[in-house]
């Protein structure tokens, strides 16, 4: 089957193809699409499928979530260098059944072979609401998915099978030391000539004092203990029951072999408000660490385990610099999310007195 190249060329015989099994004998007559993607993805097309049915006994899904590469080409060139795309339809064809994470259910992943892709998933706006990366997260929502990724992060901690997964890249893979630390130079600058009245001053000193040692700290930050990463666990990308505790995860085009405290860091610095996250980011880092040594980890100290995060928080000022730099957000939202996110990476850093590992 040809992966589609838009939203628009996914046809109801197409869809009926791609899902097979999962229809339940059906056939798909109608497909009406509703984007879901702009203002909250960078590197996707991302529609809402409304399905219709030639059989009125089918048993298929009433709708589903397609998901394609971007067509923004700056951003399609970082995804691209970075093989996110592959790295999203493996997850869901290998790791995806063994995860404690919720996560859609794939009724179809598909690689082609110049490296774009496309996932057709189980909707999960009926049952959950995704958060808003805008709005922030509240404690309630934080200690959720702080209390999810424990469960993710224990399961896989310093397994010996992420080193035999050839397609899940180390935060240091030679791909991301040729291409992030390029953008962050980039950013710097943007930071500094239009964001000064917007982030703490110490916050921009401490990006101009990263910047000669940015390399350095990649390396630092891709060293032991590891686990498997989501490594965008930003609020856009987290959804929660509408009638229950639970919490589900979307979006893996990212995922590293790669500390587990990384997630922690990234949510917390970039999806929770800054009053929030001030008064409880090392509660909740607490309450991460308990977790996984309850689950089983050891050798893993609170001090090393603190030290490992104000790390990560100050490698996070990469991603600020390449929303304000780099990428096409796409519309009012999506420069609503860029500031938001900008500017807790930025606090949080400040906050958290991260520049103290250097």
């Amino acid at each position: 089957m040809d992966v589609p190249l838009s939203i628009e060329e996914i046809t109801p015989d197409w869809l009926t193809a791609a899902m097979g099994e999962h229809l339940g004998g059906g056939t798909i007559a109608r497909v009406e699409a509703h984007d879901i993607g702009t203002g909250t993805g960078i590197f996707g097309q991302i529609a809402r499928l409304v399905l219709g049915y030639r059989d009125a006994e089918a048993t298929g899904p009433e709708s589903v979530v397609v998901k394609l590469p971007c067509t923004e080409p700056e951003n399609l060139a970082v995804a691209m260098a970075l093989g996110i795309y592959e790295r999203e339809v493996r997850f869901y064809d290998t790791i995806a059944p063994r995860t404690p994470l919720r996560v859609p259910t794939c009724y179809h992943a598909q690689l082609a072979g110049d490296g774009r892709s496309v996932l057709v998933l189980e909707d999960l706006s009926g049952r959950y609401q995704v958060g808003d990366q805008v709005v922030g997260a509240t404690l309630a929502q934080a200690e959720a998915v702080v209390d999810a990724l424990a469960e993710l992060h224990a399961t896989w901690w310093e397994r010996e099978e992420l080193q035999q997964l050839a397609w899940l890249p180390d935060p240091d893979a030679p791909a991301y030391v040729a291409t992030v630390p390029e953008i962050y130079r980039r950013g710097l600058p943007v930071l500094e000539s239009d964001w000064a009245d917007r982030v703490p001053a110490a916050g921009i000193d401490a990006a101009n004092r990263l910047a000669p040692r940015f390399v350095e700290l990649m390396h630092r930050t891709a060293d032991a203990p590891r686990t498997f990463g989501h490594c965008d666990t930003r609020l856009d990308n987290v959804f929660f029951e509408r009638d229950g505790d639970g919490v589900a995860f979307i979006d893996f085009q990212l995922v590293l072999r790669a500390r587990g405290v990384t997630d922690i860091a990234y949510f917390l610095g970039t999806s929770v408000p800054r009053e929030l996250a001030r008064g409880s980011w090392e509660s909740l880092l607490r309450r991460w660490h308990t977790r996984i040594c309850d689950l089983g980890v050891t050798g893993y100290g609170w001090d090393e385990c603190l030290r490992q995060y104000r790390e990560c928080a100050l490698y996070y000022l990469c991603g600020a610099m390449s929303l304000i730099a780099s990428f096409d957000t796409g519309n009012a939202r999506g420069d609503a999310m860029a500031t938001a996110y900008t500017t807790r990476v930025v606090t949080h850093v400040v906050d958290t007195d991260a520049v103290s590992v250097l």
